[in-house]
Formats: structure tokens, C-alpha cells, sequence
């Protein structure tokens, strides 16, 4: 045995380095990043114990930094903490100043997944070099190739697709997660090739549908102190405890202030424990709820009557004949299709509604019938919108009929009403995309919006409703549609003065919010190339087999999904938006901060089969091996994490635009998204050359130049820094960031508060509010305040008649309920889903440390009698299947997951976002979801209902899914 021996020093040096080796196995650097593992066992100076402790502290660098990841709001600020090219650790700035003293503050911000993203950084999957597949898609086999090998087959794959098929074959799927300025360049360059961008509303499924059709827009929102403020806050389709860490704060000193917290919910969801009160309703029949809600205020007269005749179509006049309008065009014979009218009861005579005001030309009436004479000498009758619909909640939706509906208790639902009433004008609805998902969720959604209208709870400090919205960075948003570099570009993307011309010509009392929107969605068709997916999925895939299987649609639903979207194309309701066309073969796919093969409904069966193998080329920039770049063809390794240098996308829900500083470089070879996009538009530009292929035509007339695109796509900065540092100054100009901002400034701050609202983003413009010093941010002031500002929704008011040839038909002219359809075939139980609370999407679910902290595994919420019928047991491993297919997961019972019952059907809950090859033959919980969409998702042509970035797009269902359980 050989005599072994060592110093006192010696030995600290060993087991010092051996204990910090063990802890940085727990960060996940011994099986992610050798370089990490090789700076731990370099030798070091022992200058006695103390120093093991000071040396702890002894930082090489601290900077500012956020999670550049799609957890919407977030813009938490960091300190992050590195040394040795390591960083070590992150933990919550608390920096935030006060706004508004009587409210509390924004300190901390921050949640368990922020505070472990170093660990997710270093994790074992994390994509290190160029890789490029040598066996069958999704085989496993991958050869490690060079960045200008794999450049160079990228463009050469983009441009065979161009040549060959036209650059609408080129489909780019962007996504939430990467930094603001990143995902832009990305955008950026395709928009430069002309290619086909899939609209990320639509992908998500996060557009709230039923909100827009209200309101004409749903992209408004307050900041999150705002919601202190409410008297009410009913948390309704959302479960803030999972899903807004950092923002609850503001709902528990809302309820510490006397506020009163009412979860509604068919679970007893984790919010629900946090609530003063439970209020359950069966799956997706909110909307019977909150119509008897409305129908109790109505009857008892307790209403906003001057919030509803100034504010909302209430006062329009309806011929009853027709279940239309009475239009200008009905009593002239001419004029204009979308002036309508009140009833003036001075002049016992209609009146034309304004069209440019809110202001009231006389005291319009709300109830009654009245006889018009029309251009052709016939008589007519009218009613008030209101009229028709307090005849209709009388007869269909008292407590008790609604009650049958919903399963909410009459009394319950009459006692709710009356806290509504007590709370006017402070009602306050946090919505989430969850009644989005739901096939029905328009209809809640606008039942949701009729409350608010009836207690006036709009346009307050403490009231109203969300959706999401990504704005107030303006000079960034300038980079999808500018030629070049600083203001004297601006006018492509705020509207040519012309264009807004011929607008005002067209119509004199068009607003300026009105007017961009028209703008950009021109301005879409022939530059930014974005479509809902509906038309590449109903062409291109096997999501047009579900869509067609009518049993599975509302029985409501007068004809086949082939005859509406026959129709709606044939209508030119989507002119200008159909890429690829038909008969246009999808050649290149490119999907950036996003997993489709994890988040699209039903992909190993309407995607996978079809699309994914007319696919030529399929490619990504990537963190992390996700599911999809297991399935691709070309993997490239993208900086993240604390690697790159980028804001976190803007939201009015955070007022302040919060940075990450770049701590590290990028790991092994990983390099950020816009050097990529860069080098890919060099050698782009190269190829183009080589094939004496420079110009080509794309989207509506557009000339395409590729000898111009590094021009283009850089537009002249040499680094993004430099092209950060322009667009903070550019939005310094355009009033949305205090004066002096720049690169230098964030650095040192981290967050820059925003300032005011521009005219240059329609998303933005959205809001109609001005940013004020002292206060949260209050949307839709300048439609309830002094300004009287019209909505943009087809009759300029809040609308609840829809008077479309197809509501009509469907009988949803005005919101109504109706039941869930049963998608994927006649079964007992219901799957409902969520946001995970262990991981942002699927970004964590394989970190370790969050791991310890769950099951470590897909698990599905059970209610043990339904799980006793089927003998099941806890922790079971069960086959959850339907008509459309199967997949197995294990089981976790719990009495907070709805029961089946002769009246109610039962419920199982899994949240998302596992990813796929954590599940047998990696069939995840979508592979029983069918993917449906409701036809009325394809009607147009009407005022507000016409799509445009991010708005009035097709939504994919994954709500209330028809399955049953069986043990496996």
C-alpha cells in the first residue's frame, strides 16, 4: 500500500474543491459545460479559513439581468453574479421604485424558475454545436458539423425553396422565448427572404376572442398594481398562483385592503385556496353564469344605464325583420353601410349614431318598439339592442334556468350579482387564455365583458379585463417594417402620410387607431407575409380530417367546415393572407423560440404524417434539445440565458423595460440570433450571386433584392448591442422612454419605466391611455374619459350585437351559452389543462432541481370516486384515449379535480408543458387533443373582424377535450 500523505492545506484545497465540485453537480455543470468543471480544479491560494467564506462573495462581475423566456408578464430584475466565466448564482434586484404610494410597490420580483435559470443554463441538454441529422427524422443520429457548413447548407436549402417554389414555400414559426431584439431578427430576415411568418397568436391559442369581438381589439391591459385597486377581482379563467408568482402579491394586498377575491373555477384550483370564496361551474358553461348575472342586474334595474347608452351598442336600433341593423343605406338608399342609428325619444325619430364621438347627440332610448319608414316607402320595426336582449336573459337565463346550465347555485349566482353592484365601477376580471381554449370561450368571454359594461367597471383604476400585450418599446417594434437606421424610417411603420389620407377621404370620422390598423394589415400583405396557420394546416395537413368530422363541432353548426371556409375564401374575406397558396408545396420550415411538436394540438397525427414529411428542410436555433429539434434536420446552437444581451419583450402589465446584460459568453460554440441571421444574410446574398439570382416577387407585388438583404437585415449596425442601443434611443423620440435612455443607462439601471404611448404600433395604440408618473397604467381612458374616443369595433362602440350573416345564422349575434361540443368522441370525463408551476413552457421540466420538487414526471389530476370506478389507484401509470388517439401518463388523485355525476361530468387536469419524449412513444397529453377550431374563427369581411398581426386569427382548442381512463 503506498504511504499517501498530504498537508493540513492541502487536504482544505482537495475537499474545498471536491464540495464545490458536488455543488456545481447540483447546478448540472459536471454533464453540461466542461469548462465550468475544469475552473473548479485549478489550483488556488489558502490564505486561511476565513477566506473560504469572503471568497464566497468575491464576485468577477455583477450585472443586471431578466429570463428571456415566454413567461408572460415577467420582466423580473435580476443581480446576476459571475466569476471565472461562471455565473454562479442570480437572485432578485428589489430595485423597483414606487409609483403610486397608496398602493404597494413592485419589490420583489421573481419566482423559483428565475431563480434556478443559471442551473437550467448549465443543464445537460443544452444544444453546444452545429448538428446535423444522418439517420431518420426523430432517429436520434446527428453529426457535428462546422457554423459555415452549416450556414451554407441553410441558404442553399432557402434558396432552392425560392427558386423552385416561390418564397412563401419558406414557412418560419416564431415563438415568445429568445429577447426581444433576437426574435425580431429572426422575423427580420425572413420578412427580408418574403417568406411565409405563422402569426404566434394563432400557434398559442392566446388570443381572447370573445374580448375582441367586444371591444374590437383584446390587447389592452393595466399594470399589475392596477389590479389592488379592485373592490372586486374575480379570477376567472386564470390561476395567478401557478402561473403570476410575481404579480399575487398585488391580489393578497388587494384582499388584506378589504377587497373581496372570488376564484371561479370547475376545480378547487390552487387560486381558489388563496380566494375568499369558491364559486364552481361546470366546464366551459361560464357563460350561462355570467348572462345570470346580467339578467338578475337587468331585472332589478341595477345598471350602469348612462355607462351602456354612451359607451356600448345598447342604444342601436335592430330591424326585426332582418335581425340587422338599421343602416343609413335601409332610410337613404345610399350612403354609408355602418351608419346606424338611435332612437331619440324628444324627436320620437331616429337619429344617426356618431360615428367619430362617444359624445351622445341626444338621450338615446334602451327600450321600446318603434316603426321607421324606409328609402322604398316601406314601414319597418326597431328595437334598442338592449330591448331584444333583456327579452331574450328574461326568458332564457334567469338564476334558475342558468343554474341547470352551469351548475352554480341560483342563490349563489343572485349574491354574486350583488357584490357586482356594490363594487361598480371597480370590478375587476382576471382572465388568462384559458376560456381562449375553450370552443365556446367567445361567448364567455363576452359574457365576462356584459358584467363589466352593466356595473360601468371599464376605463377605472381597479376594473375591467386583460389580454395580452406586447408594446411600448416602439423603437424595437420599428425593426419589422424599417428600411434603415434611426427616425428619418419611421414613416414606413407609422403610416404613410398618404395612405392616412386617403383613409380620411374614405371615411372623415375615422380614428387614428382605426386608421393604423388599416394600415398595417396593407402593410402585412405586402411585407410582413404573416397568416393565421389555419390555411397551411386546412391545405397542407390532416387537421383538415378533424376539422370536417362535424360531431365533433356545436351541433349549431349549420353546414360542413369545407363550405364556410369555401365561402370565406371565395368572399375574399382572407385576400392576401392564404400562404402558402394551395397548390404551394411547404419546402423549408423554420421554427425559432418555440416547440411545435409539444405545443401543436394533435401533431404526431395532423402534422407529423403529412406536413412534417413535405418538410425538405427543417431547421432551428436552439437553447436546449427540445422534442422538435429532435425531429428536425438541423439543429444550431443559440445563445441564452445570461449569454446575450437583449431586453425582455414589453409589456404594459410591468411598466418597465428590463435587460439582460450579457454576464457570460455563449457556451461551446452556441451564437446569439442575430450574428446568425447576419452571417445567413452574407451568405445569402453570396448564393444569390453565384445563381444570378438577385430579384424576385413575393406576397402582393413586393420586390424582393437579395444583393440588398445584409443592408436590410442589419440596417447598417454592427452589432446588436448597436442596434439596442438605436432602438432605445428611437424610442426615446417617439415618447415612450424618458429622455436620456440609452444602452449606457440600462446597464446601469436595469429597467427604464415607461413613458407614453406612440402613435407608430398599433398594439400600442390599443391601450387609448396616457402613461402618467404616479400611477398604474389605466387602459381604455380615452374612450371613457373626457376624449370620447370611439373603439374600433365595427359600430365604434363596445359591442355585444354582432349582426355578421354567420352569428346570425349560429344564433350568436349576442353572446349566449352553449355546451362544450364533444371533441374526440362521446366519453364521460373532460380534460382540462394549465400552466405548469414547475417550468415556463417545457424549459424546466428537465432540470433537476425543479424535478425534486414534483414527482419528477407527466402526472394527470384525478378525483379519486371516478379513479375508484375504474380501479385506479394513486401513482398509477393509466391509458388516457378517445376516438382521435391515446397516451399514457401516471396518475395523482385528488377531490379538488371535479367529479362525475347524473348531472355534472367528471374532470382529469394535466398542465402543460411536459415535453413529449417524457411520455411512452412520446405521445403527450396532445395526442388526444383533436385541434379543433370554431368555423366562426373564419368569418371576416365585418368591421373589427378581419385579421391582422396578432388579432382576429384562428384559435386552436384544447379545452374540455372528450376522453375516458382506463389503467394501463
Amino acid at each position: 500500500m503506498s504511504d499517501f500523505r498530504f498537508t493540513r492545506r492541502e487536504f482544505l484545497r482537495i475537499t474545498g474543491a471536491t464540495t464545490l465540485a458536488l455543488s456545481l453537480d447540483s447546478l448540472g455543470f459536471l454533464g453540461g459545460t466542461a469548462h465550468a468543471t475544469e475552473k473548479v480544479f485549478q489550483k488556488w491560494e489558502y490564505k486561511g479559513w476565513e477566506s473560504l467564506h469572503r471568497d464566497e462573495w468575491k464576485w468577477d462581475k455583477v450585472t443586471y439581468g431578466t429570463h428571456l423566456v415566454d413567461c408572460y408578464p415577467g420582466n423580473c430584475l435580476w443581480r446576476v453574479y459571475t466569476k471565472d466565466g461562471i455565473v454562479w448564482r442570480e437572485e432578485q434586484a428589489g430595485k423597483y421604485p414606487i409609483i403610486d404610494a397608496t398602493g404597494p410597490d413592485w419589490n420583489p420580483r421573481g419566482c423559483q424558475k428565475g431563480c434556478s435559470y443559471s442551473n437550467v443554463m448549465y443543464n445537460p441538454d443544452r444544444v453546444k454545436y452545429p448538428m446535423k441529422r444522418v439517420g431518420e427524422r426523430g432517429e436520434g443520429k446527428w453529426k457535428r458539423i462546422s457554423w459555415d457548413e452549416a450556414i451554407t447548407e441553410v441558404c442553399n436549402h432557402l434558396m432552392d425553396a425560392i427558386q423552385n417554389h416561390g418564397s412563401e414555400s419558406i414557412i418560419f414559426e416564431p415563438g415568445g422565448n429568445g429577447g426581444w431584439i433576437h426574435l425580431l431578427a429572426g422575423l427580420r430576415f425572413f420578412m427580408g427572404l418574403g417568406a411565409t411568418e405563422l402569426d404566434i397568436d394563432s400557434t398559442f391559442g392566446d388570443f381572447n376572442k370573445g374580448v375582441y369581438e367586444t371591444f374590437g381589439k383584446f390587447q389592452f391591459c393595466e399594470s399589475c398594481d392596477a389590479w389592488f385597486f379592485g373592490k372586486l377581482i374575480l379570477i376567472w379563467h386564470m390561476n395567478p398562483v401557478y402561473t403570476r408568482i410575481p404579480d399575487c402579491q398585488f391580489i393578497n394586498s388587494a384582499r388584506y385592503n378589504g377587497s373581496e377575491i372570488i376564484t371561479i373555477a370547475p376545480d378547487y384550483s390552487p387560486s381558489a385556496i388563496h380566494a375568499d370564496e369558491w364559486i364552481p361551474v361546470e366546464m366551459g358553461t361560464d357563460a350561462a353564469l355570467g348572462l345570470g348575472i346580467a339578467q338578475y342586474l337587468i331585472a332589478r334595474g341595477t345598471y350602469d344605464q348612462k355607462f351602456l347608452k354612451e359607451q356600448t351598442d345598447f342604444p342601436l336600433l335592430v330591424r326585426t325583420d332582418t335581425k340587422k341593423f338599421l343602416r343609413q343605406t335601409d332610410i337613404e338608399g345610399k350612403g354609408r353601410e355602418d351608419q346606424l342609428y338611435f332612437w331619440n325619444p324628444a324627436t320620437n325619430a331616429p337619429v344617426k349614431a356618431p360615428r367619430g364621438t362617444l359624445e351622445l347627440p341626444c338621450d338615446p332610448a334602451l327600450e321600446g318598439g318603434y316603426t321607421v319608414i324606409l328609402n322604398d316607402g316601406s314601414n319597418v320595426e326597431v328595437r334598442p339592442v338592449f330591448d331584444i336582449y333583456r327579452e331574450m336573459l328574461d326568458r332564457d337565463y334567469t338564476p334558475e334556468q342558468a343554474s341547470k346550465m352551469c351548475g352554480t347555485h341560483p342563490d349563489t349566482i343572485r349574491r354574486l350579482a350583488d357584490k357586482a353592484w356594490k363594487a361598480r365601477g371597480h370590478v375587476e376580471i382576471l382572465l388568462g387564455w384559458n376560456a381562449a381554449k375553450y370552443y365556446h370561450g367567445d361567448l364567455i368571454e363576452r359574457a365576462m365583458c356584459l358584467l363589466l359594461a352593466l356595473t360601468g367597471s371599464v376605463g377605472n383604476k381597479g376594473s375591467g379585463i386583460r389580454g395580452w400585450n406586447e408594446s411600448l418599446f416602439d423603437g424595437a417594434t420599428a425593426l419589422m417594417l424599417q428600411e434603415g437606421k434611426g427616425a428619418k424610417f419611421l414613416f414606413q411603420v407609422g403610416g404613410a402620410a398618404l395612405d392616412k389620407f386617403v383613409l380620411k377621404r374614405q371615411d372623415p370620422e375615422i380614428t387614428e387607431e382605426i386608421a393604423q390598423r388599416e394600415w398595417e394589415k396593407e402593410a402585412n400583405k405586402k411585407r410582413m407575409g404573416m397568416t393565421p396557420p389555419a390555411f397551411l394546416y386546412y391545405f397542407h395537413s390532416n387537421y383538415r380530417d378533424a376539422w370536417n368530422k362535424k360531431e365533433w363541432h356545436c351541433p349549431t353548426m349549420k353546414r360542413s367546415f369545407d363550405e364556410y371556409m369555401t365561402e370565406a375564401l371565395k368572399k375574399g374575406w382572407w385576400d392576401g393572407v392564404v400562404r402558402p397558396a394551395p397548390d404551394q408545396k411547404p419546402q423549408v420550415y423554420c421554427f425559432l423560440g418555440t416547440s411545435p411538436a409539444r405545443k401543436n394540438r394533435g401533431w404526431l397525427t395532423n402534422i407529423y404524417p403529412e406536413l412534417w414529411k413535405q418538410y425538405k428542410f427543417i431547421f432551428t436555433i436552439e437553447t436546449r434539445w427540445s422534442t422538435t429539434a429532435l425531429m428536425s434536420d438541423m439543429v444550431l446552437p443559440g445563445a441564452g440565458f445570461y449569454e446575450k444581451t437583449d431586453t425582455r419583450f414589453p409589456t404594459p402589465h410591468v411598466p418597465w423595460l428590463t435587460m439582460t446584460e450579457a454576464a457570460v459568453p455563449p457556451t461551446n460554440e452556441a451564437m446569439d440570433e442575430w450574428e446568425v441571421f447576419r452571417r445567413m444574410s452574407r451568405r445569402i446574398e453570396e448564393l444569390a450571386e453565384e445563381r444570378r439570382f438577385r430579384k424576385y416577387e413575393a406576397h402582393k407585388g413586393t420586390e424582393i433584392d437579395l444583393s440588398k438583404l445584409v443592408e436590410f437585415q442589419t440596417m447598417g449596425s454592427k452589432s446588436v448591442e448597436e442596434t439596442l442601443d438605436d432602438a432605445l434611443k428611437l424610442s426615446v423620440q417617439l415618447g415612450t422612454l424618458p429622455q436620456g435612455t440609452s444602452l449606457q443607462t440600462l446597464r446601469k439601471d436595469g429597467i427604464v419605466r415607461f413613458t407614453g404611448v406612440s402613435k407608430l404600433d398599433i398594439i400600442a395604440m390599443h391601450l387609448q391611455t396616457e402613461i402618467k408618473p404616479d400611477e398604474p397604467i389605466v387602459p381604455l381612458t380615452n374612450h371613457t374619459g373626457v376624449k370620447k374616443i370611439p373603439y374600433p369595433t365595427y359600430n365604434r362602440r363596445i359591442t355585444f350585437y354582432i349582426d355578421h350573416d354567420w352569428f346570425i345564422e349560429a344564433g350568436e349575434e349576442l353572446p349566449v351559452h352553449k355546451d362544450n361540443p364533444k371533441m374526440g368522441g362521446n366519453y364521460p370525463l373532460r380534460m382540462t389543462s394549465g400552466h405548469l408551476r414547475w417550468s415556463v413552457h417545457s424549459i424546466w421540466v428537465t432540470d433537476d432541481v425543479l424535478a425534486r420538487t414534483h414527482q419528477g414526471r407527466p402526472f394527470m389530476f384525478m378525483n379519486p370516486e371516478d379513479a375508484k370506478k375504474r380501479g385506479i389507484e394513486d401513482g398509477d401509470l393509466v391509458r388516457v384515449f378517445n376516438d382521435f388517439d391515446d397516451f399514457r401518463v401516471h396518475v395523482k388523485l385528488t377531490s379538488a379535480a371535479r367529479c362525475a355525476s347524473e348531472t355534472s361530468l367528471g374532470q382529469v387536469i394535466i398542465y402543460h408543458a411536459w415535453e413529449p419524449y417524457q411520455f411512452d412513444k412520446w405521445k403527450s397529453y396532445d395526442a388526444a387533443i383533436p385541434g379543433m377550431i370554431k368555423w366562426l374563427d373564419l368569418a371576416a369581411g365585418y368591421g373589427h373582424l378581419d385579421y391582422y398581426r396578432w388579432n382576429w386569427c384562428t384559435q386552436p382548442i384544447d379545452r374540455a377535450i372528450s376522453v375516458d381512463v382506463q389503467k394501463a
